[in-house]
Parts: structure tokens; sequence; C-alpha cells
């Protein structure tokens, strides 16, 4: 049993809000007191409806207008007990309240109809700068709508808030405006939309301000920042007729001199391989690369630096980024999650290159209306050898262009530490020589047992005669490292875990070229393996070195078959080219694989071939060229 208390103290509760009882204005209203002071009117129905479980009034706070019933009670006071009153009278009390005529009028009518003197003042509109003019229950209808679509985790879109909004804004008898509910949408702080949709990390990220700054560096090569970049531009085949798709660009930037230190351009995606080409480039000399696209420059920047900064990719968190780095006696230090400052030098620079590719023929743009502007499968005309000349175009340029961030270009910023004005100031860096054993440091890392077979990678065995040693004392070292020729999976280097052991008076490197068993092999990448490896998988069939041969087989002459009638095995076509050029671009092998002789019985055989071959295809010629009128003549 609930009971509603008129006395003075007692509790109740109005509006869903819980008063104090004040006094009884009359028999049928109580005078209640807000906990923030306010003084409520209530009717004792409706305290009644609400202690029955019944939605009570909204309580709407009037402070201005209940500030104004005293004034208007004293300048009114003595018109309220007549009728009647003249215009004289009425003209004083609008002049002590500063309202017109009509306005009071307007108050002594409100008057008679209610008899309270609380609503003698006008009800103070809503609204005003920065307020709203709704009323305060759709008001809130509003932002729950807010809440339940648009500011939740993945968040709907604006339409779903536009409808739902208007269908409960209707239920409720409320009438809002569309440019109303944009208005409430385009008012959520962005800090709150993207905490709400995208969670408090994202947020973090984007809109908490940086306590931290880079660090100060004081020489050339002592950080270099590295990432991918997948170029905006689209490239077409080496015969200019198809277009293949957009190249990777794997870039590595001097802090200090913010001169571009290595570079590699290619159709294969972020990897290993990747990094190890792009810190090839930049440890050596880069006077080749004029040469060979035939321009002159001034690239001085090469040498071992002392630290990398890369983000937190797989290619760069490997074993064999940081075998490679340790070799070396490089620092390799992954940028700290959420500090996007820490890699502000690399994505400035991409960000850089970007916008001057929006001007290339081929160009896609960075959104998808600039791809539908740009249309680049039409405007398409670089090659990957011509977007590859034209990048270090943009490389040489931009070494020339002043620097905002350092006060002049990179080439004047590194040539100025090292010589001044009088000669020398400093030791230039050592260089390293672009060789095979320096290479195989930023090969594709490896750690194989040796069995009594030699070595099994990607089902492929891997034996020679320097292995023999190992093989016999294999169970005295476990793992050995391994790396791989990126671009010619049929021979590997193995690292001799202890050459003293097995020769004391043995000079040779420690790395031992390793030849695949089958010697009819065909050359291939590894990527080219691991595809051929994933289709013989997928064919339910075992993945022996024969059958991988096969595949790979049947995948170059599918590439050249196919090559007119799909993009993707154009760009296929593109990568093979590619591989070939960069595996003719490394130094050579000293070792090449043994080739077996040829018996003379072998030589006959192949004689023999070479006849039915030839048989073969003159009958097949001679069957080509009958018709079906020969046929038919024939036989009558």
């Amino acid at each position: 049993m609930k009971l509603i208390e008129r006395k003075k103290g007692s509790k109740v509760t109005y509006g869903g809000v819980a008063m104090r009882v004040v006094a009884s204005s009359d028999l049928n209203t109580l005078l209640l007191i807000s906990p923030d002071g306010e003084y409520f009117y209530a009717s004792i129905k409706d305290l009644e409806a609400e202690a029955a479980g019944q939605p009570g009034p909204l309580i709407v706070d009037d402070a201005i207008r209940a500030a104004k019933v005293g004034p208007y009670r004293d300048a009114l006071g003595h018109l309220l007990t007549r009728e009647r009153h003249t215009k004289a009278e009425v003209e004083q009390a609008g002049r002590k309240l500063g309202i017109r005529v009509s306005a009071v009028y307007e108050a002594l009518k409100r008057f008679r109809e209610t008899g309270s003197v609380d609503e003698l003042p006008p009800r103070t509109r809503p609204g005003g700068r920065g307020k709203s003019r709704l009323d305060p229950k759709a008001e809130k209808i509003i932002q729950d709508v807010l809440e339940q679509t648009v500011l939740k985790r993945g968040g709907t879109k604006p339409r779903t808030f536009y409808r739902k909004a208007r269908h409960k804004l209707q239920q409720a008898g409320f009438h809002v405006s569309q440019s109303t509910l944009a208005d409430r949408l385009t008012n959520i702080p962005e800090h709150r939309w993207t905490k709400s949709r995208k969670g408090y990390n994202e947020t973090r990220k984007t809109h908490d301000p940086l306590k931290d700054h880079y660090p100060v560096v004081h020489r050339p090569l002592e950080a270099i920042q590295i990432d991918h970049w997948k170029a905006d531009i689209e490239i077409v085949s080496d015969d200019r007729l198809q277009v293949i798709g957009r190249v990777w660009i794997t870039l590595a930037i001097d802090i200090y001199s913010r001169m571009i230190f290595g570079m590699h351009v290619g159709i294969d995606p972020p990897s290993t391989t990747t990094f190890g080409l792009a810190m090839i480039n930049g440890m050596t000399r880069k006077d080749y690369i004029a040469e060979k696209y035939g321009f002159t420059w001034d690239n001085p920047i090469a040498g071992k630096p002392e630290r990398i900064e890369a983000d937190n990719a797989g290619e760069f968190r490997g074993n064999s980024a940081q075998a490679s780095c340790e070799h070396f006696a490089i620092v390799l230090k992954w940028r700290p999650l959420g500090q996007p400052q820490y890699g502000g030098h690399i994505e400035r620079l991409n960000g850089n290159l970007a916008q001057r590719f929006k001007d290339l023929p081929g160009a896609t743009g960075s959104t998808s209306d600039e791809k539908k502007q740009l249309r680049p499968e039409l405007t398409a005309a670089f090659t990957l050898e011509d977007i590859t000349r034209h990048v270090w175009l943009m490389v040489d340029e931009y070494h020339n262009d002043p620097h905002t961030g350092i006060g002049m270009t990179p080439l004047e910023r590194h040539n100025s530490y090292y010589f001044g004005p009088k000669g020398p100031k400093r030791h230039l860096p050592p260089l390293y020589v672009d060789s095979l054993n320096f290479r195989l440091h930023w090969f594709p890392l490896e750690t194989r047992t040796i069995q009594r077979y030699g070595i099994r990678i990607d089902f492929l065995d891997y034996y020679s005669e320097s292995l023999k040693w190992l093989v016999r004392n294999r169970k005295n070292y476990g793992s050995v490292e391994v790396r791989r020729h990126p671009f010619d999976v049929r021979v590997i280097y193995v690292k001799h875990p202890n050459r003293k052991a097995e020769d004391p008076a043995s000079t040779e490197d420690a790395w031992m070229p390793v030849h695949v068993r089958q010697l009819n092999f065909p050359i291939a990448s590894i990527f080219e393996l691991q595809a051929a490896r994933r289709e013989v998988l997928q064919r339910k069939r075992k993945p022996t070195p024969e059958n991988l041969a096969k595949i790979i087989s049947e995948q170059y002459r599918s590439i050249d078959e196919a090559t007119e009638k799909t993009k993707r095995a154009r760009r296929a076509a593109a990568r093979k080219a590619h591989h070939d050029r960069m595996r003719a671009e490394g130094p050579a092998d000293p070792v090449q694989p043994p080739k077996p002789a040829a018996s003379p019985t072998a030589k006959l055989d192949a004689a023999d071939n070479q006849a039915s071959l030839t048989d073969a295809t003159n009958l097949t010629a001679i069957l080509a060229s009958i018709t079906d009128d020969d046929v038919e003549a024939t036989f009558e």
C-alpha cells in the first residue's frame, strides 16, 4: 500500500525526481522542492498516477519564469481582483514590467484561465545560442536513438538514425524536421564519434595529444625508417598491350638527412625478400642505377645504418630480418604500438610521393571517386622498368629540393656532415661491395636439421659433396642456418657450424652452396615454388619434386597462353619477367649445378625422338590439309 504524505518535509516522487513537500497550496496541490532547490506545484492527481506506476509529467526547469513571478505579482496585483480595468492602468503596469500592453493582457488572460500567479509570466522560449529549441522530451528521444544507432561499436549509417528517430518522434506526438536531425548528427564531437564507433585505442591514436616526440638524431645512418607502400598507379606489361595492376615500393629514409637510403620497386607484396632487397640497395653504392637507366645524379648515401625502425609487420619481426641485422650489428627497432609519430618521417615521404604520382599516366588516385575520374585502365603507360626509372628520378628530384624540416636540401644536409668549406670534417662510413656473400645475409633464412639425404625445404631435397662431413656428424650440431636464393630455388646456402673442425687448414667461406638433387628442376623463385605447392595440394597429389617441377612448367605454359586473357595471368607473367631480371642483376653463383653427361645411347634416343617428332609433325600437317570435299570424293 502506497501513501502520499502531505505534511511538510515528506518525501514524494514527481516527474521521476525525489522531492520534499514544502506546503499544501490547496487541497489538490502540493508545493515541492527538488534536490537542486527548485520549486514545483504538483497536483495530487499526478502524484497518485506516478505512485501507481504510471509515467509522471516531465519536469521542465524554467528558472527564468519562476524569477519573474514576484515582479509580475507586484505590478499586476491590483488588476487581478477586478474584471474590468482602464487602459491607463494596463499601460502603467506594462511600464513597470517593461512589456507591451498586449503582453499585459495576455498575462491577465493566463491568470484567469489557471487562477495561479505562477502563470503570469510567459513561458521562457527554449533555444538561443548553443541551446536547443526542442521539447526536452523530444530531445531525449533523439539522443537515445543516436546512442542506439550511430554511437555504438561499428555504428549504423546515418539514414538508419533518421528513419528510427522520425518513427519514435511521431509515436510520441512530435514533428521534427530533417534538418534538425541532421544538426544533431553533425554536432556530435569527433572524439565521441570515433570512440563510440572505433574504440578507445583508435581514439587515442587519432585525437589524443602527442605526449612524446621523436628523439634527436645527430648523424647520417644513425637511424633509418623503412616501410612498404602500394603505389597509386597502374602499370602495363612489357609489350605495353595490357594493364597488369599496381606495384609495391619498399622505401627506407635516413632520419638525419632525409635522403632515401634504399628502395625496391616490384610486383611482389611485402616480404622478407623485398625488405632484404631494399637493404642491399641502401648499403651499397647506387652508381649502377644511374648507369642502368641512363641519367646522372649525385646519390652518395651508402653504408651500414646503426638502427632500423620499422612497424610491427611480420617481415620485420621474423627470424630472418633479426638474424640479418644481428650479423651487421644493426639494431632492429619496432615502433611503439599506438605511437604513429615514431613513423612520421617515412609516412610523410610516402605521402609526398603519392601526391607526385597523381600527375602520371595510369594514376589511380587515393579514393574510389578519384579512380573513376582518372580512369587508370585507359591511361596506363609505364612498364615496371619504366616506373622504377621514374621513381628513381623522383628520388633525385626530392634529394635536391629544399626540405622544410631541415632548412636545406637532403643532399646538402648529408654532405655537410662529412665536408665543410675547408675540406673533410669527419670520416666517411665504410662501403659494402655488392657480392653474393654480402647478399646472402639478406636472403630469406631457414633453419633445418641435416638428414642422410641432405636438407629438405618445401619438399625439395638438397645435397652436395660439401655436406658429406656434416651428414656424418649431424647429431653433433642439430639445426643449421640456411639462406635461400629468393629467385632461384635450385640452390641454397648452408652455413657450416664448424669449418675448422672439418678442415683446420681451410680458408673457405662458412656458406656452402648446395644444389637440389633433381638436376632437371626448372628455374623458379620461392614465390613460384610455393604457388606450385599449393596447386599440387589442391589437386590432392603428393608434393614430390617431380610433381612440383611439372606444375611449374605447366604454369609457365599457361602464363604464356593466358597472358592475353586475364589480368591475373598478365601480372604473373610480369612477375616472372621481374624475377628473371632480379636473378640476372645479382652476382653470379660461382658454383653452377652439375649437368648430367650425355651418353651415346642417350644421343641416339634423342635422334630417334627428333625423327619421330618430325614424322608426327608431317602427319599432322597432312591430316590438317584434308578437307570434307576430299573425303566425300574418295568414297564416291
